[in-house]
């Protein structure tokens, strides 16, 4: 049959990554990713003879007119398509869209906010038929089995439905899937890899996803929605395979490995580090870690194996804040991490988080001096946001701290929660100083400059003269 998998573009025309638990609008340091979870749903239905087009708009910067020909051309029998909690309404929406061309083709949406808030969003939304929960390959692909046999799928496991007599079912939970070597390399050549390029190096690069699942109990985050907290990993030699696979099919030595939390068992990318020096694989890769989790002789053997970049969550310099969202690292930690990966020759990004439980406008303060003594090369800075999914949002909820529940304000550059100790408007001016008195100074604004090309350089001024305007 035929299958149209999206990343849907907005009314608007912003650009969304929609990946997981990053739900987030294109910002002045971001990319947009080569969209994974889709390439794998499309490789998966490839393997089953299935007619597949994967249509990434937001990357493309394909309107909503041009997607609605796209669909009423190829005329799919079904649609699967990756939704984010900031575009909610416009996401689901798209169903009424496609019941327009076809009222037979069926609608399936996958997400975290979608996961958590299955029943509401089908309620909202009538033209949706069913839901994907949590990791979407394995149910989307037996959907897709139902439906080319002519079979009913109410009662896969893994999807929320909508009965033929508009009943509403959540099914039961689909495990995860344990042995993730059994899943196909992402179908990269559907679609145009050239259109996802490095920030700083404006090279194509892919993504290669060697773990899932999340050991860590970080109350401000939903990656435990998407792929549970239990760590699956892929055998390093598969890993390795794809990565030559990649390097072959499509000239790219460019990659992201994309985890939850790459560095979690140290052995494990101890074993693909030395896998890929042994095999002289000539890539450039970045990751993301725990600033708990590295060590100095780990990282530079990750450093010689190709890893150029490392981002850390790094959230707060108060450790109280951090307690109390159960982060489970140290004020200290993040000290020696970004000393050691300065020290192995690796460029280092902080992730900061404005706006948790007990922030104050004193904490917010010390987060940033405490950025700006700590020797990054990159920081960003965000508003706490509750998604859905996570426990930050159930007690928001509880608490009333919610001033704002408009799902399409809840985005990281903009915050909604007024907390006892620190309003939602405090929260936005001091991300905005914080970006001013990290990147404005000799040191940093030199560090940026010298990870840019000419382009990018140029670029970078004309967005740090707007947002100067913005924040003045």
């Amino acid at each position: 049959m035929k299958i149209l998998l999206l990343n849907p573009p907005t009314l608007d025309n912003k650009k969304f990554i929609r990946e997981g638990r990053c739900t987030q609008e294109q910002g002045v340091w971001a990319t947009l990713w080569p969209p994974v979870s889709l390439t794998t749903i499309g490789a998966l239905l490839e393997q089953d003879g299935h007619e597949v087009q994967i249509l990434d708009c937001a990357a493309s910067g394909m309107r909503w007119e041009e997607m609605g020909a796209r669909i009423e051309k190829f005329s799919p029998g079904l649609v699967i398509w990756s939704t984010g909690t900031p575009s909610i309404e416009n996401d689901v929406q798209l169903a009424a869209v496609i019941k327009e061309f076809n009222r037979l083709t069926v609608t399936a949406v996958f997400g975290t906010h979608v996961t958590v808030l299955d029943r509401q969003c089908m309620e909202a939304f009538p033209a949706l038929d069913c839901i994907i929960r949590n990791e979407p390959e394995a149910t989307a692909r037996e959907l897709a089995q139902k439906l080319q046999e002519g079979n009913p799928y109410e009662e896969i496991a893994g999807l929320t439905v909508r009965t033929a007599a508009g009943r509403i079912i959540s099914n039961p939970a689909r495990p995860f899937i344990e042995d993730l070597d059994t899943l196909p390399y992402p179908a990269w050549h559907l679609i145009d890899i050239n259109l996802y390029k490095l920030p700083f190096r404006s090279e194509p690069f892919l993504i290669v996803a060697p773990l899932r699942g999340c050991p860590f109990n970080c109350s401000f985050c939903t990656c435990q929605t998407y792929y549970g907290k239990k760590l699956r990993k892929r055998s390093v030699e598969n890993v390795i395979k794809e990565i030559e696979y990649d390097m072959v099919r499509f000239g790219v030595n460019n990659f992201f490995f994309w985890a939850e939390t790459f560095v979690v068992d140290k052995h494990y990318v101890e074993k693909l580090c030395r896998a890929i020096i042994e095999k002289g694989l000539t890539i450039s890769w970045t990751c993301n870690s725990r600033v708990d989790t590295v060590d100095a002789s780990l990282l530079k053997l990750m450093a010689r194996a190709g890893c150029w970049m490392i981002s850390y969550g790094i959230e707060s310099a108060e450790q109280k804040i951090l307690d109390g969202v159960d982060k489970g690292t140290t004020v200290e930690q993040a000290y020696n991490a970004v000393r050691w990966t300065r020290e192995a020759g690796i460029k280092s990004v902080a992730h900061f988080i404005m706006g948790l439980p007990g922030e104050t406008q004193e904490s917010m303060e010390q987060t940033i001096a405490y950025a700006r003594k700590l020797g990054l090369d990159l920081a960003q800075f965000y508003c706490a946001v509750p998604f859905p999914g996570s426990r930050l949002y159930e007690r928001a909820v509880r608490e009333g701290w919610l001033g704002d529940s408009d799902f399409s304000h809840f985005c990281q550059d903009n915050a909604v929660m007024d907390l006892p100790t620190v309003s939602a408007l405090s929260v936005i001016q001091y991300r905005a100083r914080a970006y001013r008195r990290f990147y404005f100074n000799l040191r940093n604004g030199f560090q940026v400059l010298k990870l840019m090309s000419l382009k990018d350089a140029g670029k970078a001024v004309r967005t740090a003269v707007d947002f100067l305007n913005w924040t003045k």
